[in-house]
């Protein structure tokens, strides 16, 4: 996938920036802070994963996904049918999307995003 610059730190197709995420999991129906995007990766109480490790992720009608190698039985599941919600940590703004895209895409494309820059300075 090729990310484009937009300028003022945006880009085409959308990256989620840092922040919190709020969604509910897939064995729940509250939704909550399920972890936060930071520069290095995603942290939730009791996991941390480095952009360079996560596996991959997956979205369908019904759940979207991001795989963790050290937790490959219990990966990060939310339900696609609830709003998922993100608080960039400079505007605290809440919003369900970025340039028309929902969240969790844009959080799926920040995980391509960062493996692939990653790849580019090693």
């Amino acid at each position: 996938m090729e990310f484009r610059a937009l300028g003022s730190g945006r880009y085409f197709p959308p990256i989620a920036p840092n922040g919190k995420v709020m969604a509910t999991h897939i064995k729940t129906d509250n939704q909550q802070e399920v972890f936060r995007l930071t520069s290095e990766g995603i942290f939730a109480l009791g996991v941390t994963a480095r952009w360079q490790e996560i596996r991959g992720c997956y979205t369908d009608n019904d759940f979207w996904e991001i795989i963790l190698p050290e937790y490959l039985g219990r990966p990060l599941r939310f339900k696609s049918s609830r709003p998922c919600l993100l608080i960039p940590d400079a505007q605290q703004i809440i919003t369900s999307s970025l340039q028309g895209y929902v969240i969790p895409m844009c959080i799926m494309n920040r995980i391509a995003f960062e493996q692939h820059e990653r790849k580019l300075r090693s």
